[in-house]
């Protein structure tokens, strides 16, 4: 089936959140936990995305001996992180989500954070339904 919208560029990302490193991870799981989202992109202070941060990476601090207060987001998130340019296709987005076994991509223009997608944007996206329903 050919897509209603061609690239992530095209339709309008959702997930506006982002951490630094030195958001604490407490802070990022009740942004997540008062969110529908299971992660987010991590930025340094030019806005280009160093890794990601998600429910899976937050359990496993949870295991350790510190509280989510005491660790800061760059101890415990996941680098190098996979993101895609805004002109990739949705084809491409949805293989390369895939094939890492990722549920999000960070979407970056000329490196600098622009929105992140999922896998139920592309869906919406690829039936022409806006992603923000």
């Amino acid at each position: 089936m050919i897509p209603k919208f061609e690239t992530v560029g095209d339709i309008r990302m959702g997930n506006p959140f982002y951490a630094r490193e030195s958001t604490s991870a407490f802070e990022v799981a009740s942004e997540l936990l008062h969110s529908r989202y299971g992660g987010m992109p991590v930025v340094d202070r030019n806005n280009r995305v160093i890794g990601v941060v998600g429910e899976a990476d937050l359990l496993r601090a949870l295991r350790g001996p510190r509280r989510l207060e005491e660790i800061k987001v760059g101890e415990i998130m996941t680098r190098p992180p996979v993101a895609v340019e805004e002109k990739t296709t949705l084809e491409e987005a949805s293989r390369i989500m895939e094939n890492s076994h990722i549920h999000r991509l960070p979407v970056v223009k000329e490196g600098v954070l622009v929105g992140t997608v999922n896998r139920h944007d592309l869906l919406r996206a690829w039936l022409g339904m806006s992603a923000d329903i």
